[in-house]
């Protein structure tokens, strides 16, 4: 069946059909939007109506202990990067070889690459 504005009718339903969809789901409120909800109102009670902890007390020992872990990562890190690094060079090398190869082999495939 169409319509005189030229739009199947099965289109037609199928849009009204989303546009109801979305109008009941944007009217229905989730867990975390009820007030009601005795989670929400825990949840609410722990993050924001609770002092906060104190923090440990902290020795010049731990703090050594803590920056040598740092440092340690970022070494790990930096060598990591640079061993990547280096493949990704000795990968692009050797692709940068076969183009040669293949120049010289056949320029018209050369070409075609």
């Amino acid at each position: 069946m169409v319509l005189s504005t030229r739009i199947p009718a099965t289109l037609l339903r199928a849009t009204q059909a989303t546009k109801a969809i979305k109008k009941a789901a944007s009217a229905r409120k989730g867990p975390a939007q009820d007030a009601s909800n005795p989670r929400y109102e825990l949840m609410k009670q722990i993050l924001f109506y609770q002092q906060p902890r104190e923090l440990p007390a902290v020795s010049e020992e731990d703090i050594e202990r803590h920056m040598t872990i740092l440092r340690a990562e970022k070494i790990f890190k930096m060598t990591a990067s640079s061993k990547r690094r280096a493949d990704r060079a000795r990968k692009f090398d050797a692709m940068e070889k076969a183009y040669e190869a293949l120049a010289e082999a056949d320029p018209r495939l050369f070409e075609a690459a």
